[in-house]
């Protein structure tokens, strides 16, 4: 299946970024995304998109057969739906292609996939949700755009449709079926699933730093509660600059703030780990209680409070890789973070 059709009106499109090579591809499913594959090696090879219409899985490849590695992202809809793209785009083999590329929902960041080298595009997410996808491909990926909807459009294209469909279900062996299946692919969806964050509390305000070569500095703002107050970081571009991030959290109370750097040429960040949990003092508010960072020579930290009650331990090191930059999520304190990861 080289793509969808769709009765939706009111897209937005967007891009392509990238180059102008290969066979134009439009994706535009007849429902939401539920799984995203990325095969790639020094730039994205392809990309397979999935979704769920009448009791079946519906998938759609673009690109070639290379890549030595694929990874795949699974978005839990309703509640979970794309709301941005973002990547690099550069010369491999004489040709423009996407070098790398980046999936943000309403709740999490996924990627980047493949070599942040090259010139960054970005979607900014505030056009509403992702319905779809386009671009150009031959041997790999050669650029990618999105089509967008308004909020209150996408979900009532679909649920119409769904209604419509529910509506020409008579047989209740077939009704089985369809919930059999959905159930297979929910839990299939959730064993393949990539976490890279954020972990912590719900609610908030997002912020992501995006990603850049390095992490040189991590700036920890401490008080006296049971909590990491805000978190800041410094980071080094691929030309070489230093640039800090904005403060993420809250400052008020705050009493000291702990540094780590990362001086050493052949150090770098590969991962966090630490714990979350109710915060003393605010009546069912949860933040980061603490928190250490992993290099590839030591650790660094706990900073924070590791034990208490109510606390969740989290981990970005399952995967080896490098940290390039941090996403999460402010409430008056560090309220969530994840990683975007460089993969070996």
């Amino acid at each position: 299946m080289q793509g969808g059709s769709t009765e939706f009106e009111g897209c937005i499109t967007h891009g392509p970024w990238g180059g102008t090579q290969g066979k134009e591809w439009v994706y535009r499913p007849e429902n939401f995304i539920r799984k995203i594959s990325i095969s790639r090696g020094g730039v994205v090879d392809s990309i397979k998109f999935q979704t769920y219409l009448n009791g079946e899985i519906q998938t759609s490849l673009f690109g070639g057969k290379g890549g030595n590695r694929t990874d795949t992202i699974s978005i839990d809809y309703p509640d979970e739906y794309l709301v941005s793209v973002s990547g690099t785009t550069g010369d491999y083999d004489g040709s423009n292609v996407v070098k790398s590329i980046c999936f943000i929902t309403n709740q999490n960041s996924y990627g980047p996939y493949g070599s942040c080298s090259g010139t960054r595009f970005s979607h900014d997410g505030k056009g509403g949700v992702i319905v779809g996808f386009h671009g150009r491909a031959s041997e790999y990926l050669a650029s990618i755009g999105v089509h967008v909807m308004p909020k209150s459009l996408a979900f009532g294209a679909v649920s119409t449709y769904e209604n419509k469909i529910m509506n020409e279900v008579h047989s209740l062996v077939f009704k089985s079926f369809l919930l059999a299946s959905l159930f297979c692919f929910c839990m299939s969806t959730i064993a393949m699933a990539r976490n890279a964050g954020p972990w912590g509390a719900g609610g908030g305000k997002p912020w992501d730093d995006g990603v850049f070569s390095t992490v040189k500095q991590v700036c920890i703002h401490v008080g006296d509660l049971n909590v990491i107050y805000a978190i800041q970081f410094e980071y080094l571009k691929k030309n070489g600059k230093s640039v800090f991030s904005q403060i993420h959290g809250g400052t008020d109370g705050v009493k000291g703030i702990q540094l780590v750097n990362f001086e050493d040429e052949d150090e770098y960040l590969g991962g966090v780990s630490g714990f979350y949990g109710p915060v003393k003092g605010y009546d069912g508010l949860e933040a980061i209680t603490s928190i250490s960072f992993h290099t590839n020579k030591k650790i660094y930290g706990p900073f924070g409070e590791e034990r208490g009650a109510g606390y969740t331990n989290f981990s970005s090191t399952a995967s080896r890789g490098k940290v390039v930059g941090f996403h999460g999520r402010e409430n008056g304190f560090l309220g969530k973070i994840g990683v975007h990861m460089e993969y070996f």
